[in-house]
């Protein structure tokens, strides 16, 4: 990224991540877990597989994502974004297909799912070349409708 990089997560990235989180990922990741965004995101930290993030060139964070182990070739890809996710929106577009590319080496089927109401979540998700799948009428900790969406990676480039 020029105008930002990606990295590993560190502990020190989260506080300032979950306070700033945009509302419809807050509003997600409530509906889904229960949990703050705080909580959330160091839950994240434990469950292995790959966590980034992306921060502006000053070293802010303004967006964490990642995928988790869920069974053999099966892996659980999430992201959420801050507010000043916005500057680094087009270059994050450009170099966004390499970076699932890289992210989701070896698992066969990448997934998750998320808040109907997240449009935003919505369109990134079709543009990455991910299907929605199927619809929960009553998903997670709020019992909210949720989509669920994969992408058949093959276990090899996206």
């Amino acid at each position: 990224m020029s105008e930002g990089y990606v990295r590993k997560v560190r502990l020190c990235d989260i506080a300032p991540l979950a306070a700033d989180l945009r509302q419809a990922d807050v509003a997600e990741i409530k509906a889904a877990s229960g949990k703050t965004p705080e909580a959330a995101l160091y839950a994240s930290l434990t469950l292995g597989g790959e966590t980034r993030v992306i921060c502006l060139n000053d070293g802010t964070p303004v967006g964490i994502f990642g995928v988790v182990p869920i069974a053999k070739d099966l892996g659980g890809i999430w992201m959420v974004a801050t507010n000043q996710f916005q500057l680094l929106h087009r270059q994050f577009l450009r170099e966004c297909p390499q970076g699932i590319d890289d992210l989701c080496k070896g698992y066969k089927v990448v997934f998750n799912c998320t808040d109907a109401r997240n449009k935003v979540h919505h369109r990134w998700i079709k543009w990455a070349g991910f299907s929605i799948i199927k619809r929960h009428t009553s998903y997670g900790y709020e019992g909210r409708e949720f989509l669920e969406f994969a992408k058949i990676t093959g276990g090899r480039h996206v």
